[in-house]
């Protein structure tokens, strides 16, 4: 949904052609400040993290404490804040929710939507256990986690089909992994972007 008032200056802003689409605009020309209404996007990241025990692989679930879809099991995870990057966002998360801490082996999801009112992306990473331990207490946000093997997964029905999708790759080895490059921006004064590659 487009807004209706400038957040710079609070002018009605209108409709006009920007870059081949129609956007609301903050019209210069009849004093206002030239504002362009882009849209609304969100990030949100989510983490795999598999163990390998007497040659019995699990993958680390959550299950929410909080709406929306409280009960429901998922792959920890949650939204990128305006100043961090997806891979520094998804082992922030996957430590605030499960206990533990993470290093990131590489890319291997990506999802796309466009809600009623965003555009919304979800970037999956898969994950190496280096620390911390799994706090199974529940907070307001998380009822439990802990890891949990492939026939488990079975007994999951409140599994969200996007997170079993994921852990059952993840547990039979079917995920195809984007590992991260370092690239300069040729724009002096940028920071170093990271790049994900096959």
């Amino acid at each position: 949904m487009p807004m209706t008032f400038c957040p710079e200056c609070g002018r009605r802003l209108v409709f006009q052609v920007v870059e081949g689409h129609e956007r609301p605009v903050c019209d210069k020309d009849t004093g206002g400040c030239g504002f362009i209404d882009f849209g609304r996007y969100s990030l949100g990241v989510g983490g795999i993290v598999v163990s390998e025990e007497d040659g019995v692989k699990r993958v680390l679930l959550i299950e929410r404490n909080a709406e929306p879809n409280r009960g429901t099991w998922t792959i920890p995870g949650g939204f990128c804040a305006w100043n961090e990057t997806a891979q520094v966002a998804v082992a922030r998360e996957v430590q605030e929710e499960t206990g533990v801490e993470c290093e990131i082996i590489g890319l291997v999801a990506f999802r796309n939507r466009v809600d009623p009112t965003y555009n919304n992306s979800y970037a999956v990473f898969l994950l190496r256990a280096i620390g911390g331990k799994v706090n199974g207490e529940p907070t307001e946000e998380i009822a439990t986690a802990g890891f949990y093997t492939l026939a488990e997964l079975d007994n999951m029905p409140r599994l969200s089909p996007l997170s079993r999708a994921l852990a059952v790759a993840a547990l039979t080895d079917a995920l195809v992994v984007l590992h991260p490059m370092q690239v300069t921006s040729w724009v002096k004064g940028h920071p170093v972007m990271t790049l994900w590659m096959g």
